[in-house]
């Protein structure tokens, strides 16, 4: 059962959707008001259908599973569709005034998660727990594409609160797993938990030396939704700090969403990712730089669907 289900192309359907679940829905019963919006912007959910049962469960495992994420996400798809409604035409014609007019661009404010004051992890929490929410729907599909040995030492480069990295942990076992990103960030993961062979360390990716800040000598760098952050020479900068770092034999895996191609689930959770459209890139672009970097790097691309297409990226080092 995917989110893109749930809401079909309409703003109104994210804003009622975002309203119910506030109120406790589906847990609770609505007031006659909403359910009547609801009805309305929402009738393939309100339903007495085999379908609309099955939506409905769905929802209430996701607001079970993680409350705050849910709310983020539908906060955020919120603020995108205003920011396409309102700025739209900047988005690839000049995304940088896009992104100083956009609300959703406000949000990811990483100056304010430099420290782990009370004020830092509030500004902060909003924008980890909409990407940990989106990284918990994902995993399931892209940790079958990343491989490595067990018993490996991993570092991740922006690995928000560990979500991915706990689900690796899991599947493939690594000796080690290092959760490298900003103070409030790291402070945020810190207390959703430890668990045996996952720590976080605070640190700037830029300034690089990297086997000193993780402690060890990386079999694997991982970088997951992190890249297209960054201006390309920047990107490409931050690759060349991963080869430095990088263990013989070791391997370098980027997994990120290819370059935008339009609507492709013709669903308002389109929005989410129109936002950030000018950002994504294709494989072929990391895989350039790698090999300018380095030319005994073998390079891999998988790809995969989710909300849009995706690949995985792995650079192995020759043997």
């Amino acid at each position: 059962m995917a989110w893109a289900e749930f809401l079909p192309m309409h703003i109104p359907a994210v804003q009622v959707l975002d309203r119910m679940l506030r109120h406790g829905w589906p847990a609770t019963t609505l007031s006659d008001g909403l359910a009547a919006e609801a009805r309305r912007f929402l009738p393939h959910v309100m339903g007495d259908d085999t379908k609309a049962v099955s939506l409905r469960g769905f929802m209430a495992s996701e607001m079970t599973a993680d409350r705050e994420g849910v709310l983020a996400r539908l906060s955020f798809l919120r603020a995108a569709c205003r920011d396409v409604a309102l700025f739209g035409d900047l988005i690839f014609a000049d995304p940088e005034a896009f992104m100083a007019q956009s609300e959703t661009f406000s949000l990811f404010n990483y100056g304010l998660a430099m420290g782990v004051t009370e004020a830092s992890i509030v500004a902060t929490k909003p924008w980890v727990d909409y990407v940990s929410n989106l990284t918990r729907a994902e995993s399931p599909i892209l940790v079958p594409l990343v491989n490595f040995p067990a018993g490996s030492l991993v570092l991740e480069l922006g690995g928000n609160s560990g979500v991915f990295a706990r689900v690796l942990l899991e599947a493939r076992r690594p000796l080690q797993h290092v959760v490298l990103d900003l103070p409030a960030v790291c402070e945020l993961g810190r207390r959703r938990g430890l668990e045996s062979g996952l720590s976080f360390v605070a640190a700037d990716m830029l300034l690089g030396d990297w086997r000193r800040v993780a402690g060890f000598e990386p079999d694997v760098i991982l970088f997951k939704s992190v890249l297209h952050d960054w201006p390309e020479a920047e990107a490409e900068h931050i690759l060349s700090e991963a080869i430095k770092a990088l263990a013989p034999h070791g391997q370098i895996i980027v997994a990120e969403r290819r370059a935008f191609r339009g609507m492709v689930n013709a669903t308002a959770m389109d929005y989410a990712n129109l936002v950030f459209a000018a950002f994504y890139r294709e494989p072929e672009v990391y895989r350039a730089m790698l090999q300018r970097l380095c030319a005994d790097l073998s390079v891999t691309v998988t790809y995969t669907m989710i909300d849009m297409e995706w690949f995985v990226l792995t650079a192995r080092r020759a043997a």
